[in-house]
């Protein structure tokens, strides 16, 4: 990017930090709400407790955006602020990865966006054009992103989100006419594809080396943190948790469905406290157990981990609550 629009967005950002540090919770709770672990927590809330499928198209709308969103910073390769000025670092956070296209106006686009698209209420529209606005200017102020990371995400969310839209009814109804274990050999062919794209994306050109002064600046803000924004991990993670979440709802189709929307308030509740119990097992337990490093096999049990969480919430925990007469089937 031009060394002049970096340093106009820089401005921009200077300038809505001089507004003053009692904005910092403010923007801080925006932030949160463009978090994937936040739309981690709202996908089995709805998958679980008000519709199946709703849940089910969240989780792989999320899956798509993080994928697309890797896909986007590992070519583009762009800075964080603080990485060019690290006087930025007043408000942020460290982050290792790339910044361009920024993964909160993204996510928030994207996700309550189908939300929107989905309930066609007025007042949700307004409410989701607001917080999106408000999540992509917190990551500026905050010194996370340029506001033309901002302006990235929210352009590509956009051509995602209508994709979505117009392609999932096609798309699903031919993929219900296929057998199972067709479903599910396709998801997960193209959970690998992706990762061997981006394990390309990543190795090109072979003598790429992070420009040292951003290396330096960066160092200068977060001694503790060091920037390693070429990682296959993070690619591996969403390619695995949309064959999981994928996999789960072939299954959980097959087997008769899920109905979220009945059963009692307690009921509810229930589902949500027995599922959160196999989300610590499968995501937070094995992440305890499993190496965290970049190798193989490392990368292996990325995938498994993260593919068993994806299972789990769309599959195993909904037939688990059936089990249970804590839920019903859909047929």
């Amino acid at each position: 990017m031009p060394e002049g629009l970096l340093e106009l967005s820089l401005q921009l950002t200077f300038w809505l930090q001089s507004l003053g540090a009692w904005l910092a919770p403010v923007m801080q709770f925006f932030t949160f709400l463009g978090n994937e672990e936040f739309f981690l927590f709202v996908l089995p809330v709805v998958a679980w407790a008000f519709d199946y499928r709703l849940g089910v198209r969240i989780g792989v709308m999320l899956m798509l955006t993080a994928g697309f969103n890797d896909l986007a910073k590992m070519s583009f390769r762009q800075p964080r602020p603080y990485w060019v000025d690290p006087d930025v670092a007043g408000f942020s956070a460290p982050a290792g990865g790339y910044g361009l296209p920024s993964g909160h106006a993204q996510f928030s686009l994207t996700i309550f966006g189908l939300l929107a698209y989905e309930f066609k209420k007025r007042w949700l529209t307004i409410v989701v054009i607001v917080t999106v606005f408000m999540v992509g200017m917190s990551r500026v102020y905050r010194g996370e992103h340029f506001i033309t990371d901002v302006l990235a995400g929210w352009v590509f969310s956009g051509i995602i989100l209508f994709a979505f839209v117009r392609l999932s009814g096609p798309v699903g109804r031919w993929f219900s006419r296929l057998g199972f274990w067709t479903k599910a050999g396709a998801v997960f062919a193209f959970s690998l594809a992706f990762i061997l794209l981006m394990a390309v994306v990543i190795s090109v050109p072979a003598d790429y080396q992070v420009p040292s002064n951003w290396l330096a600046n960066a160092a200068q803000a977060y001694p503790e943190e060091p920037i390693e924004p070429l990682k296959l991990s993070s690619p591996i993670t969403s390619a695995a948790a949309l064959f999981g979440v994928s996999l789960g709802y072939f299954w959980t189709q097959q087997r008769g469905g899920f109905k979220a929307r009945k059963g009692t308030w307690v009921q509810r509740l229930l589902r949500f406290l027995v599922g959160l119990v196999g989300v610590a097992v499968f995501w937070m337990g094995l992440d305890l157990v499993f190496p965290g490093n970049e190798d193989l096999i490392s990368w292996a049990l990325r995938y498994l981990r993260y593919a068993l969480t994806g299972l789990w919430i769309s599959g195993l925990a909904p037939l688990l609550f059936i089990r249970l007469g804590l839920g019903e089937q859909e047929n």
